[in-house]
């Protein structure tokens, strides 16, 4: 069973992702697929996802199979949209509509209300448009392996709150960007600015981390803290302890930022679900 997990939950989603994105980058100026970073990310999320649970009555039984799918349709619009539209405005449009439009699909336990689910759009359309900003600025490896480290919290928490089944396919993103980085950093790409992550692919992220996190809170019996799934579902803004005055202009000095960014949003979420389900289990007399 563990082998088959390891194999189609993980292994195969994420060499689909990697050979889809490092096609991507070297078939981007002919065929214009340059905006479809978010798709590979999105892909390797949902076959992840599927190998977990079936699609089949998923609107009745396994509803929670509403966020891979969501996020799927955000990596569609977004990696469509981009192909048409040049200027900030338009991509933040297209952003949070398509943000906004995949989470009213979200009909998990807990979100079943249309207001909170647009409330839960707006906060998660805001996410996105900021995590876009930094990554227009830094195409590089630190940008990748940080948000590797950000995705790692949603995945380590739903898995302490006894959700595999969302720990997998969130697990298996994280490590597809993991091994993007390493490519990145191989090959030392000198594609234009905003073409490896790029518009769609802080979008799916951002939703991934926020979305992702929200299903987990949603599903979860252990009592998790609020706190900890807030801070998972803003761990890729991390990214922004690299863009502080002082901090931007040196650049080996802003990618360690970016990098500690991630890590300490995604560690402290880590650290208290640890240490608050430690401190709530029963203790063994002798």
């Amino acid at each position: 069973m563990e082998m088959q997990i390891l194999l189609f939950g993980i292994a195969l989603p994420v060499i689909f992702g990697v050979a889809f994105s490092v096609w991507r980058v070297t078939r981007s100026r002919e065929f214009g697929f340059g905006s479809f970073f978010g798709v590979a990310i999105a892909s390797v999320l949902f076959i992840s996802a599927i190998s977990e649970d079936s699609l089949q009555n998923f609107t009745t039984l396994n509803r929670w199979l509403w966020f891979p799918c969501s996020i799927l349709i955000c990596g569609f619009i977004t990696g469509i949209g981009d192909l048409f539209s040049r200027s900030f405005g338009a991509r933040v449009f297209i952003s949070c509509s398509s943000v906004i439009l995949g989470v009213l699909f979200i009909n998990i336990p807990g979100w079943e209300n249309v207001t909170s689910r647009l409330l839960l759009g707006v906060a998660t359309a805001v996410c996105s448009t900021l995590l876009f900003v930094v990554v227009r600025r830094r195409n590089c490896f630190s940008t990748i392996i940080s948000l590797c480290f950000a995705l790692i919290a949603p995945s380590v928490l739903a898995m302490l709150s006894g959700f595999a089944k969302l720990a997998i396919p969130i697990g298996a993103a994280s490590c597809c960007l993991g091994f993007v980085s390493l490519v990145r950093l191989a090959t030392q790409s000198n594609a234009p600015l905003n073409e490896c992550v790029g518009f769609s692919g802080a979008v799916v992220i951002a939703c991934i981390a926020a979305l992702g996190a929200a299903t987990g809170w949603s599903y979860d019996t252990s009592d998790i803290p609020v706190a900890a799934w807030l801070l998972a579902s803003i761990a890729p803004l991390g990214l922004w302890l690299g863009e502080l005055p002082t901090i931007h202009s040196r650049p080996t000095l802003s990618a360690w930022a970016r990098i500690l960014g991630c890590v300490i949003l995604a560690a402290s979420s880590i650290v208290i679900t640890v240490f608050v389900l430690g401190s709530s289990a029963p203790q063994i007399v002798e």
